[in-house]
C-alpha cells in the first residue's frame, strides 16, 4: 500500500472521529440546556459540523462531496432530535 493512501486514511479517521465526537457533544448539550431556544440551535451546530465532517473526508479523499453519505452526518442531530423531543 502506498504511503499516501495510508495518510489520507489516518487523516480521514482522525477528522472523522474529532468532528463527530464535537457533534455529539453538541448533541448531549442541548439535551442538557435550559436556555430558551439553545435546543433547536445546538442541534442545528452539530448538523452543520456533522455533514462538515463527512464532507472533509470526501475532499481528504478527492471524492465527490454530494453523494447519499451526507446523511452519515445527519445522525447526531437525528440522536439529539430522538432525545429531547421524542423520548
Amino acid at each position: 500500500m502506498k504511503v499516501e493512501r495510508v495518510q489520507k486514511w489516518v487523516m480521514s479517521a482522525l477528522l472523522l472521529t474529532t468532528l463527530l465526537i464535537f457533534a455529539g457533544g453538541l448533541v448531549l448539550l442541548a439535551d442538557s440546556s435550559e436556555v430558551a431556544g439553545a435546543k433547536p440551535g445546538l442541534l442545528v451546530l452539530a448538523t452543520i459540523v456533522g455533514v462538515g465532517a463527512v464532507v472533509g473526508v470526501r475532499i481528504i479523499n478527492q471524492l465527490r462531496i454530494l453523494t447519499p453519505w451526507l446523511l452519515l452526518g445527519l445522525l447526531p442531530a437525528a440522536v439529539g432530535v430522538w432525545l429531547h423531543y421524542l423520548a
